[in-house]
């Protein structure tokens, strides 16, 4: 039976800012040669995909700024900044020559979902003292990692399963935060993390208008665990990986 196929590309953000990550990973800068050259290295991997579409971590509700700008960029009157979506979304959008591209993350305060940050300032856990350390911990190897390589090894390596198992090892540790009467760590994973990927996933199948689909989505990594199961579970699409175009 013939199906649309989605490519989950996990990334880093390379664009340095605050996004409200529990913990965040500094990058050079993405707009020297080098790493110019290295963008343009993967763009001539992931072409070879051949996407119908271009998928971005960008909330839905903002689709008609992110018009303005790609379109201005087809047009060579906009200049990209670091941030990924640009350097890689933009880029594999205009190369294959499509009028747009589709932004379908969703990302907002749900009312009675505990904020992690706030409470744990509040409520000392040693549980997630040492959670967090673990984390740093990974995410300074990882940064070790992007230093040294070009951005096709890097996103190798990010995509890779047992990089994709260590991020859902966190997510499922963080669910035992809190004590019997305030269970902050399964609220905040189950009612935003769960439900936020879960808005994701049906936004990325909406974008399918027939079985001959190829869409691209770029994601940050943190999403690769949940976005891979519901895609793979559903059993409506084939699930390609960064393996598959960048080894």
């Amino acid at each position: 039976m013939s199906k649309p196929t989605i490519f989950l590309l996990g990334t880093n953000h390379f664009s340095n800012h605050d996004n409200g990550d529990l913990i965040q990973m500094k990058t050079d800068d993405m707009l020297s040669e080098k790493r110019q050259q290295h963008i343009q290295e993967v763009i001539g991997c992931l072409k070879e995909f051949r996407p119908t579409k271009v998928a971005i971590e960008w909330p839905k509700e903002l689709q008609p700024e992110y018009d303005k700008q790609y379109h201005a960029y087809l047009n060579d009157d906009f200049q990209l900044s670091q941030n990924k979506s640009h350097q890689i979304g933009f880029r594999l959008a205009k190369e294959m020559r499509h009028d747009t591209i589709f932004a379908v993350d969703w990302n907002k305060e749900i009312e009675g979902v505990p904020n992690i940050g706030t409470w744990t300032k509040e409520n000392p856990s040693e549980h997630f003292d040492k959670l967090l350390q673990v984390g740093k911990q990974e995410t300074s190897e990882i940064a070790k990692y992007f230093a040294t390589h070009t951005i096709r090894e890097f996103l190798v390596y990010l995509n890779k399963e047992e990089r994709i198992q260590a991020t859902q090892q966190f997510y499922a540790q963080l669910m035992l935060l809190g004590r019997e009467e305030e269970p902050v760590g399964a609220q905040w994973t189950a009612n935003y993390w769960h439900y936020r990927n879960m808005l994701i996933y049906k936004n990325i199948m909406e974008l399918i208008t027939s079985n001959e689909e190829r869409i691209f989505v770029l994601y940050g990594a943190g999403h690769l665990p949940l976005l891979l199961q519901f895609l793979r579970e559903s059993n409506l699409c084939h699930v390609e990986v960064a393996s598959n175009y960048l080894i």
